[in-house]
């Protein structure tokens, strides 16, 4: 979990630069944004057979339907 957290911090200050001087409700809408926009809709995984977790819960819904 912890190489989770410094990725998620690593890949914000990439975005953002140096977000120590935001408040908690800032930092709550980057992280929301990051993982709304960039991780469920457009990083694939391995783990979800290369689709984006977005895509693969799309896939399981459909199937659930049929």
């Amino acid at each position: 979990m912890e190489s989770t957290w410094a990725t998620l911090k690593r890949e914000i200050r990439h975005i953002h630069g140096d977000w120590t001087e935001l408040t908690r409700s800032q930092l709550r809408t980057i992280l929301f944004d990051y993982i709304e926009t960039f991780y469920n809709r457009r990083a694939h995984q391995a783990g979800l057979d290369h689709q984006t977790p977005a895509e693969a819960y799309a896939s399981l819904q459909g199937s659930m339907i049929n």
